[in-house]
């Protein structure tokens, strides 16, 4: 890039936890030396920069669904949320899982992204290893493109031996229940809720993919780690945890030594079963929604240790889609992830130091992400400008993604994303996109 520039009286969020002020030399897209004679743990005024956010689960729908969103809009979506880096899924049409849909989509994104990129590969039983330029191999374990669901243990352990890197959705679509009656909020003689029938007949989503599925996906991926020899046993990560059950069998695993990662979302930790039933289909989302005991454990392992970092899931429809009769799953969050984040930190929930882990540090880790997620000197300049204690302005801002719902509406900001640096580039400032900006592949 060659271009050489300081930002100076700056207070930044260092990799240390704490803050610092002071001068920002750029230089080439990186941080060249950071200058300071302040450090605190606590934000040194109004104004701060932290580390671009990486959100390491989005479906932004290209190739095949760009009228949900598209590469080019959800990433303009993810500088308004702080996002700097996003991986992206496979489930597209067609689902990227052969190595010529795979060099199709690297294409659209090298063209148009707004912000850092990798992607990942659908794995299949049989076929064969992600690329080395994948984020790593995605299982999903209820179907969630054209290629079936994969649930038996045999399958799953045979993947786990070609696979480096797996992404597991684990939610075994053998124990859904397909016949949920709409009127009256019970099946198999088990009640919703623990006893209290939907507050809408239609809304029987959170119904139909029981926990059994969660807890029946669980025990097929631990048969399916012991299976495979040791040597060959991949990092795994489940993907968006929303129960304390997954919680308690992360916790499991990891002291049995096996490389495991926990994932969690905003709405796991912030919503519940209650809101899906007053709100509606906007709030269907796979997997479902569940219990405040839930929704209070997920909270907890977010603010003080359990769940190894925050994505969103970012998963757009067009309001049609959702207004319809069988709407379809998906929470689009991304624009509000740095803010949600920010507000946590800043309102003394959980600690700076736990910010950075959970908003890039730990998913730097998890996908061997180099120079991202942390301001430090040598990293590329992905930096996030927040304004803190600006709750009025969240409110107002016109919501970018194209699924143009606010899932978050109820949820007190006392943060906002004032402007965005990708690798040294201005891509985002005051609610307007810098044309011209494009990320890279952090992969490649």
């Amino acid at each position: 890039m060659g271009m050489k520039f300081q930002i100076d009286d700056a207070c930044w969020l260092g990799d240390d936890g704490w803050f610092h002020r002071g001068t920002i030399r750029i230089a080439d897209g990186r941080i060249a030396k950071l200058e300071s004679d302040f450090a605190s743990d606590a934000p040194c005024g109004d104004e701060i920069v932290v580390p671009g956010l990486i959100d390491a689960h989005v479906h932004l729908r290209e190739p095949g669904q760009t009228y949900k969103e598209g590469i080019a809009n959800g990433t303009a979506a993810a500088l308004k949320g702080g996002v700097a880096t996003v991986l992206d899924m496979p489930n597209n049409r067609p689902p990227i899982a052969t190595r010529e849909s795979f060099e199709k989509k690297r294409a659209l994104f090298a063209h148009k992204a707004r912000v850092n990129y990798g992607l990942f590969w659908q794995a299949t039983d049989g076929g064969e290893p992600a690329p080395e330029t994948a984020a790593g191999a995605k299982i999903y374990m209820a179907q969630s493109s054209s290629l079936p669901a994969i649930g038996d243990a045999d399958a799953l352990a045979r993947i786990c031996r070609v696979q480096d890197l797996v992404v597991v959705h684990a939610e075994d679509e053998r124990r859904f229940f397909h016949g949920v009656e709409k009127s009256g909020g019970r099946h198999g003689g088990r009640p919703s809720m623990e006893g209290r029938a939907p507050s809408r007949p239609d809304l029987t989503h959170h119904l139909r993919r029981p926990r059994a599925a969660v807890l029946a996906a669980l025990a097929n991926i631990e048969i399916a780690l012991r299976k495979t020899p040791a040597k060959a046993r991949p990092r795994l990560v489940v993907a968006h945890c929303g129960t304390v059950e997954e919680l308690a069998w992360v916790r499991k695993m990891k002291r049995a030594g096996h490389d495991v990662w926990a994932e969690t979302c905003p709405h796991y930790f912030l919503l519940t079963e209650e809101d899906y039933l007053r709100r509606g289909a906007a709030l269907q989302v796979n997997p479902p929604l569940r219990s405040e005991e839930d929704r209070a454990a997920i909270f907890e392992a977010v603010k003080n240790g359990g769940v190894d970092f925050v994505s969103t899931d970012h998963a757009p429809h067009a309001p049609a889609e959702k207004a319809g009769k069988n709407p379809p799953s998906g929470i689009a969050g991304i624009e509000w992830l740095g803010p949600i984040l920010l507000t946590l930190a800043k309102r003394g929930e959980m600690t700076w130091k736990r910010y950075l882990e959970l908003s890039g540090q730990n998913a730097a880790r998890c996908f061997g992400i180099e120079g991202r997620g942390g301001i430090r000197e040598g990293a590329w300049a992905d930096l996030t400008f927040v304004a803190l204690g600006k709750t009025a302005k969240n409110a107002r801002e016109k919501v970018a993604t194209r699924a143009g719902f606010r899932p978050y509406a109820e949820f007190a900001f006392v943060a906002r994303v004032r402007a965005m640096m990708i690798d040294g580039q201005t891509a985002w400032s005051d609610g307007r996109v810098r044309p011209g900006v494009r990320g890279r592949e952090v992969f490649a």
